[in-house]
């Protein structure tokens, strides 16, 4: 009879497991998560005026702190600031840095920075299920329309002409640090090289990573580009370049309002 009793007890009309969320479990905690992103890199050029921001949200129990914490390329974390669920979180760069002990001379394209959140509650402190991973990047920006001059053109065949040949170039910036050029071989294909429109398509692309300049873009015919800068001297950037047909020459890229370009190369 005892055991029939005990038995009993743990009975219920509906099937097994069937009110047990609501009846036993009440849910503790909060997850934290940040949105609204502003910026969404820290600049490997200039860490010490780099900076990102974004908002906290959070879902469950009412969150009264948010601790948030960072680690560098896998090491250790600490706590960077504090702030409240609803406000937006500026953070230096500079200060992610200091607080872990990472030089500045030791920062490299490719780290991250991970951010995550410790939500203080009523009934404890947790640490949410939500991270925010922050790469380090360059800042780009070297969308325009520039003048060129090209010399020393050659073609696989056909005959180029021997003076200069003057234009303009379009690098639309397509975010990212990607560029998509309106003529890889600066007016080449239009000369008497080719008589031809000028070498550009949908993969006519170059990309700036912390100023080095990665070509290998391809024009309409599938034709791949190498750029090789040979000098920047303020609003003058001194190229030579290739295809894979056998088509090459020189160029001097120039801004139209005699800015300086960045300190520009390639490998």
């Amino acid at each position: 009879m005892c055991f029939m009793a005990l038995m009993m007890t743990g009975c219920s009309d509906g099937a097994v497991g069937d009110d047990f969320a609501d009846t036993q479990y009440a849910a503790k905690g909060a997850v934290v998560s940040a949105t609204n992103v502003q910026t969404g890199f820290f600049d490997q050029l200039s860490p010490s005026t780099s900076n990102i921001a974004f908002d906290l949200a959070s879902t469950g129990e009412t969150v009264s702190s948010v601790n948030v914490l960072a680690s560098y390329a896998g090491g250790g974390e600490a706590v960077v600031t504090s702030s409240s669920v609803g406000s937006t979180v500026p953070v230096e760069f500079s200060d992610v840095l200091s607080t872990l002990g990472v030089a500045e001379a030791d920062v490299n394209v490719g780290d991250v920075v991970v951010f995550a959140f410790d939500a203080t509650t009523s009934s404890g402190t947790y640490r949410s299920s939500e991270t925010l991973s922050v790469p380090v990047s360059c800042f780009s920006d070297l969308g325009g329309t520039y003048d060129y001059v090209s010399t020393n053109l050659f073609a696989a065949t056909g005959t180029c002409p021997t003076g200069e040949v003057t234009g303009t170039v379009t690098f639309e910036d397509m975010g990212g640090g990607t560029y998509l050029c309106s003529d890889l071989g600066f007016g080449q294909y239009g000369t008497t090289c080719w008589n031809d429109s000028p070498a550009t398509s949908g993969n006519a692309t170059f990309s700036d990573v912390c100023n080095e300049i990665i070509s290998g873009g391809l024009d309409q015919y599938n034709l791949t580009y190498i750029w090789v800068i040979e000098d920047v001297s303020g609003p003058n950037l001194t190229m030579s370049w290739t295809n894979d047909y056998g088509d090459g020459g020189d160029v001097v890229v120039t801004r139209p309002d005699g800015t300086d370009w960045p300190a520009l190369f390639t490998k």
